[in-house]
């Protein structure tokens, strides 16, 4: 019932404020914190937004404010340094996930971002692990990995077990070239393949489900989990979906996207209290707005 109180209410939020400009608040970039090429964002429970700042080989976590908190990175292949660290997740435990593109891998650290561990996508017969392009959690902290090298997904339990697959095949057990992952528990595991008109959707165990529909190909699309719904991105602006056979509704117009300045998404997350962060690849920016509009 919670769960459905709030998506009824930032659902008649949004439709009651459509006309309403957004008040966006640019926290990056600071005195403290210049970022480069960022590539995603993701806020923890506790608040705090940590960015996969790519450009400059680190991650950084900053407050509400967009103030300094702590930063781990370097270029390299030693534990906390990074070749492209191209996506970050903050789980709902303790843990903060990165994926180190060009190591090859993907990190674990504390909310503090100290190192904890390192997870690979190891193939019988070969030295070299595959290619992790792609990622999400679910809240028990099971991961969706996207191996590029097979054009594949897999699941892990937190032990790091493999639990399931889906893709070296045709037809819906066919992926490729996937952009954004997300888990919603509602929803499933969702996905976006670069040049596609659809999101498309898997159960927990990664049996395909019903996708949605976009109408259109967009030049690119974001993903990102709330509570109990999906959002994504495009240059129409910001979406939720909050379950496969409803209508999406429209958080953020085109135009309000524009009135902040936002020209290039690439990144976005929604907190508890319907704060919502944006990423803007086109000026390295982070932009901040109270969907509620108090």
């Amino acid at each position: 019932m919670m769960k459905l109180a709030f998506v009824i209410m930032l659902t008649l939020v949004a439709a009651a404020f459509a006309q309403t400009p957004l008040a966006w608040t640019k926290i990056l970039p600071s005195a403290a914190v210049q970022l480069r090429d960022p590539r995603s964002i993701s806020v923890s429970p506790e608040g705090l937004l940590y960015v996969a700042d790519t450009g400059n080989q680190r991650v950084v976590a900053v407050d509400s404010a967009g103030k300094l908190v702590a930063e781990t990175g370097g270029l390299g292949d030693a534990h906390g340094q990074f070749r492209w660290p191209r996506v970050v997740i903050a789980d709902r435990g303790n843990a903060v996930w990165v994926l180190d593109y060009g190591n090859r891998r993907i990190e674990r650290f504390t909310r503090s971002l100290e190192y904890q561990g390192t997870f690979t996508i190891t193939v019988q017969g070969s030295e070299t692990p595959n290619q992790p392009d792609g990622m999400a959690m679910s809240p028990q902290s099971d991961l969706f990995v996207y191996d590029r090298d097979d054009s594949r997904i897999l699941r892990y339990d937190p032990l790091f077990s493999q639990q399931a697959a889906l893709g070296n095949g045709s037809g819906l057990q066919f992926v490729s070239a996937i952009s954004s992952m997300a888990y919603v528990p509602a929803l499933g595991l969702s996905w976006w393949e670069h040049g596609s008109d659809q999101i498309r959707n898997a159960d927990a165990l990664l049996n395909p489900s019903v996708s949605i529909n976009l109408g259109t190909v967009p030049d690119d699309l974001r993903l990102a989990s709330s509570e109990s719904c999906l959002l994504y991105a495009t240059s129409s602006g910001v979406f939720q979906r909050c379950s496969l056979t409803a209508l999406s509704d429209t958080l953020v117009s085109s135009g309000d996207l524009a009135h902040a300045g936002i020209s290039r998404l690439t990144g976005l997350a929604l907190t508890p209290g319907h704060v919502l962060y944006v990423l803007d690849g086109a000026t390295a920016s982070v932009f901040r707005v109270n969907l509620l509009r108090e």
